[in-house]
């Protein structure tokens, strides 16, 4: 089967999951026409490897369930490392699409979006930390990088 995979980082973020969901929806239609499709979707940080549906997409591959795994971005599957994702899905016959993008992001950007998300992971295992505090780390993570984009 096809499985078109979806993510977003947290719950205020419903709108592009949704977003996601339907262009990967149209897409499978229009190129993979009468193939079986599972969607599944996760809200969660792209280095958490542990989001429930990504272990089920992991445990699906693995029982030689899946053929192709398709995405909108490439950080839908992991911020770092999809070169692992790639090796193991290809030892597993299992072709990885992302699809073209609407737009090209300057590869700054890419790179402030990877350095927010880094922060955001430590900043929210850092013990006794509370929400607030994390809030404010990364708005000044953000408003740095932000300047350094000028």
């Amino acid at each position: 089967m096809i499985v078109l995979y979806a993510r977003v980082s947290g719950h205020d973020q419903q709108d592009d999951l949704q977003s996601q969901v339907q262009q990967l929806e149209q897409w499978a239609l229009l190129a993979r026409t009468g193939q079986k499709t599972l969607t599944l979707t996760d809200m969660g940080s792209g280095l958490n490897t542990e989001r429930k549906n990504l272990q089920r997409l992991l445990t699906l591959v693995q029982d030689y369930q899946v053929a192709e795994v398709v995405v909108t971005f490439s950080d839908r599957l992991t911020r770092f490392g999809l070169s692992y994702l790639r090796s193991l899905f290809s030892g597993y016959g299992v072709t990885l699409t992302v699809l073209p993008p609407d737009y090209e992001k300057p590869a700054e950007q890419e790179v402030t979006q990877d350095l927010v998300a880094l922060i955001a992971s430590f900043a929210g295992r850092m013990s006794g930390v509370r929400s607030r505090k994390q809030k404010a780390l990364l708005s000044c993570a953000k408003q740095v990088l932000a300047e350094q984009d000028e």
